[in-house]
């Protein structure tokens, strides 16, 4: 794939968290404002189009269950650019409708309002995707550390453990926990985690759950817990 010049940047969603997060970081990195066009639902079609022409390298970041349908619709125009989608899912990215577009695939692996240190903040990246000029130009834009994945496949698979798993786990758990009359440090820092998750967007947290890989780790996490012996786990 050719390099990532990100001269004239378009951040598509630039209202919702991750959207302004990634709008925030390229007023700090970018020597003008002006080079950086912006586009989110309160601006016409006619806008949008125009915004399109004018940039090289768009950051796409809108709901999951909307990004092929925007693909789609603007297909012709977003032609020669460079698409940096944010979602937390990729297979969709394998689409022969969007054959001919140049999607490459980022991915922040934390909620910025939510994570306020910056060695808790990484960013994924697909290994084949990315020249090392354009991902330190995204650790400074996110003021994050890069995570590297071979593939698509690879990415989703695993956030079909960290994300879909985890989440699952922690809100059956946390409201488990609720129910109890007292509550230990360990406890409670669970029930924090889990009201945590219910913050944010419960469509993006849904799609989450949609992941394909969820099932085979799934059966394997309820195997293993009904088969826990704490000495095996303790050797590990």
């Amino acid at each position: 794939m050719k390099p990532i010049q990100i001269n004239q940047p378009l951040v598509v969603g630039y209202k919702g968290e991750i959207g302004s997060f990634i709008l925030n970081g390229l007023l700090k990195v970018m020597p003008k404002a002006l080079d950086i066009w912006c586009v989110d639902i309160n601006e016409n079609e006619h806008e949008v189009i125009d915004r399109i022409q004018k940039s090289d390298t768009i950051f796409l970041c809108i709901p999951l269950n909307k990004t092929v349908e925007w693909l789609l619709h603007f297909k012709l125009l977003l032609t020669g650019k460079t698409i940096i989608e944010q979602t937390s899912l990729k297979g969709w990215t394998i689409n022969n409708k969007l054959d001919g577009l140049d999607i490459r695939s980022m991915h922040i692996l934390f909620r910025p309002s939510q994570t306020p240190n910056t060695y808790d903040r990484k960013v994924a990246l697909i290994n084949s995707q990315f020249d090392s000029n354009t991902s330190e130009k995204i650790s400074k834009i996110t003021c994050s550390d890069i995570v590297w994945f071979e593939n698509i496949k690879e990415h989703d698979k695993e956030m079909a453990i960290q994300q879909a798993l985890v989440h699952r786990t922690l809100l059956v758990l946390g409201n488990a926990l609720k129910n109890c009359h007292g509550s230990t440090y360990v406890s409670q820092k669970v029930i924090e985690l889990c009201e945590r998750i219910k913050k944010g967007d419960l469509t993006l947290y849904k799609a989450i759950q949609e992941n394909e890989h969820l099932d085979k780790h799934l059966d394997k996490f309820i195997n293993n817990f009904k088969d826990f012996n704490i000495e095996d786990i303790w050797k590990k």
